[in-house]
């Protein structure tokens, strides 16, 4: 059973990239990243991604302006924290053109973050994530969705 409120989070689940994002970049979530970061190297949370995370984090930060070398970091302080990348299929990705056919928008459902939902549906794992769209919008989404400012 998950006890998703205390500081030691224990289970499976699916991490969308706001959660690595913030854990290394020290904002208003960082906090909460860190206890998952901590239960991760502890043994007791098993972490998943899409394989799209890496494309999506390179994408956001290229557009903030941030040279390649600077991301180049940013994937390899990634890649130390353990998690296991779940593949981009056809089938998920058909699903995430679905969903952002039906949710995506500004101030909806983001494209990357369609294949996070996607892969966290078709997976059966939880997904954290600090993005409100996603943990209102969960049940219309298929998942079952956990607000990083909420652990």
């Amino acid at each position: 059973m998950r006890n998703l409120h205390s500081k030691e989070m224990r289970g499976k689940f699916l991490l969308d990239s706001n959660v690595f994002l913030s854990y290394l970049k020290g904002d208003e979530f960082a906090v909460h990243a860190e206890n998952i970061v901590k239960s991760i190297v502890g043994g007791t949370l098993k972490a998943f991604v899409s394989s799209i995370l890496y494309d999506d984090v390179i994408s956001g930060l290229r557009s903030k302006g941030m040279a390649l070398t600077e991301i180049t970091q940013v994937l390899t302080d990634i890649a130390s924290i353990p998690h296991i990348s779940l593949p981009v299929t056809p089938t998920i990705a058909i699903s995430a053109l679905r969903l952002y056919i039906r949710h995506g928008g500004q101030r909806k459902l983001h494209y990357f973050d369609a294949f996070h939902v996607a892969t966290a549906r078709i997976q059966e794992l939880p997904i954290i994530t600090s993005d409100e769209y996603i943990y209102e919008q969960q049940k219309e989404l298929g998942i079952n969705a956990i607000d990083l400012k909420n652990l």
